[in-house]
């Protein structure tokens, strides 16, 4: 009997290793966005935040790779829960800016807290040394799919 492993492609290892790496974040991500009553998405628009303080829903849009409908529905469900707020901007009508509500920083502070200490809590077990290789080949692998894309 043959090695499943000689038959198979390193590429197609690492795809597939890619692949479950994404699985796994992706669990961890409905994980997270449940104990906040969030959608995944949700929680990605937000943190959004934490490097600008206003966005334009085009800029969302893109930022995210999500379809106009479904970034004006966020938009519509964060507002309601009273995160975000729709601005017009004052040198293009047609173009509507996002920010957050004035009582939302104590929220999104409680979300970086506890984003920032689920991943701490996940790579608690990593040694220093492993995380230098994890940070150089993520790295790399972020460079290769820029290139690509």
């Amino acid at each position: 009997m043959t090695n499943r492993r000689s038959k198979v492609s390193d590429y197609e290892v690492l795809a597939e290793m890619l692949c479950e790496l994404t699985r796994q974040c992706g669990i961890k991500e409905d994980f997270f966005a449940r104990s906040f009553s969030l959608s995944p998405t949700e929680v990605r628009l937000l943190k959004l935040f934490a490097f600008s303080d206003i966005y334009t829903v085009k800029e969302i849009r893109e930022k995210l790779k999500i379809t106009p409908g479904r970034v004006t529905h966020i938009i519509s469900t964060l507002e309601e829960k009273k995160l975000i707020r729709r601005l017009k901007d004052t040198t293009d009508r047609r173009s509507i800016k996002i920010s957050l509500t004035p009582g939302a920083s104590p929220f999104i502070r409680n979300l970086r807290r506890n984003y920032s200490r689920l991943h701490k809590d996940i790579l608690k077990s990593i040694s220093k040394e492993e995380m230098k290789k994890i940070y150089f080949s993520l790295g790399v692998l972020n460079d290769v799919f820029r290139k690509w894309i």
